[in-house]
């Protein structure tokens, strides 16, 4: 019973151990998210942290943001639900100015972001790689994010930023012995670790033109436990539990955009480097086969977006967005021995918000949006029979900021 039990616990550690960034899928912050993922030209709010952290330096006074979001799913195999667990968030958003006087006035900002899962702290599923599954969705919007990033002002419209996006990843060990008795049990060693990836950008501003270039680097949630049982007396080699639950690749975006008369259009692309995704598994034993190769390719993601706000006597300032992004999937169709589910998106972006304030401060609220329509995609079951997968996916928030 003892070992049962221990091989019960073995499987839920690894089986919640997933992290990675809602941003990739979504981007970050109300102003990016309704925008089709864009402001690596624009962005001048907490957004920035992902978006572009050089925008950071564009903060001329303190600004508090306060959200939940809410994400769920449509997935279909072969005309039938395939099931996948909503999910839901808070959001944390704070950018200001670093207080430096003399030649660095007003030139240098900071900023933080946080994602955070309302009921869990990391989650995924390492399945066998004959057994359906959807790899790039849908457990990437159940795990904690972090951000934090600055910008620098250097003057003639230029502005540069560095920052680093932060993911929890796990390492354990699972040892079986006897004790006095000759029952066995279990001792259960596991540590949340801390992941990071770098992120870098660069913007230049001209009169209503701005553009802007955001180098993202991989995101990687890994895991691993070691499973050995030296005392049972029979042969039990250790068993490696490892591999990698979710993963957002390398990325550089372009952007261009054209700010006149309350507008905002943006131009962007997305190249992603999915070609070193490593697959979601590794070799169980030192003689275990290995798992088949994902064969990721890399994407590019185009997106347009667009903004108006309007300005009325007395300060009140309403504001509309809206985007498109088109997301190539980076998975080859499903093989028999290879059932990594995924397809093209095509995604439709909204947003509105509302802002009031006098001298000092300043209260903003924002509702925003996205629509993902996967493509029917055909593929081959395990059986070698045909088959087809699909859906769609929403994801929707509100915040509150103050600036102050």
């Amino acid at each position: 019973m003892a070992l049962r039990w221990s091989w019960a616990l073995c499987l839920l550690a690894f089986a919640s151990a997933a992290d990675a960034s809602p941003q990739d899928l979504f981007g970050y912050g109300a102003r990016s998210v309704s925008m089709a993922g864009t402001g690596a030209a624009y962005a001048d709010d907490y957004g920035a942290v992902h978006a572009n952290p050089a925008a950071l330096s564009r903060a001329r006074d303190r600004s508090l943001t306060l959200g939940y979001v809410g994400t769920g799913f449509g997935l279909a195999l072969d005309g039938n639900y395939f099931a996948a667990a909503p999910g839901r968030a808070t959001l944390i958003g704070l950018s200001l100015p670093l207080p430096f006087g003399g030649v660095l006035r007003n030139r240098v900002g900071v900023g933080l972001g946080f994602f955070t899962p309302t009921d869990i702290i990391v989650r995924g599923r390492i399945l066998r790689a004959e057994t359906p599954q959807f790899v790039v969705l849908p457990d990437r919007v159940q795990s904690v994010a972090l951000q934090a990033g600055v910008g620098v002002d250097l003057g003639y419209g230029i502005r540069v930023g560095a920052g680093v996006t932060v993911l929890a990843a796990l390492q354990g060990a699972v040892l079986v012995t006897n004790d006095a008795s000759g029952r066995s049990t279990s001792r259960i060693d596991n540590q949340l670790i801390a992941s990071y990836a770098p992120l870098v950008g660069a913007s230049w501003e001209r009169g209503d033109w701005r553009v802007g270039a955001t180098l993202r680097g991989a995101l990687v949630a890994r895991f691993g436990v070691t499973i050995s049982a030296p005392e049972l007396g029979i042969p039990v080699p250790p068993l490696n539990i490892a591999g990698v639950a979710q993963y957002d690749p390398a990325q550089v975006q372009f952007e261009g955009a054209w700010q006149h008369g309350g507008f905002t259009v943006a131009l962007a692309v997305t190249g992603k480097r999915w070609s070193a995704y490593p697959g979601p598994s590794e070799a169980t034993t030192e003689t275990s086969a290995a798992p088949p190769a994902p064969d990721f390719a890399d994407t590019l993601v185009p997106r347009v977006a667009v903004e108006h706000r309007w300005t009325f006597d007395g300060g009140p300032q309403v504001v509309a967005r809206g985007g498109y992004f088109f997301e190539p999937s980076p998975a080859p169709a499903a093989t028999p021995t290879r059932q990594y589910l995924d397809a093209d998106r095509h995604a439709f972006t909204f947003g509105a918000g509302l802002s009031t304030g006098g001298a000092g401060s300043r209260f903003s609220f924002d509702a925003f949006g996205q629509v993902h329509a996967l493509a029917t995609r055909e593929g081959t079951a395990v059986t070698g029979a045909p088959m087809r997968y699909g859906g769609s996916l929403w994801h929707l928030g509100v915040t509150a900021s103050v600036t102050f």
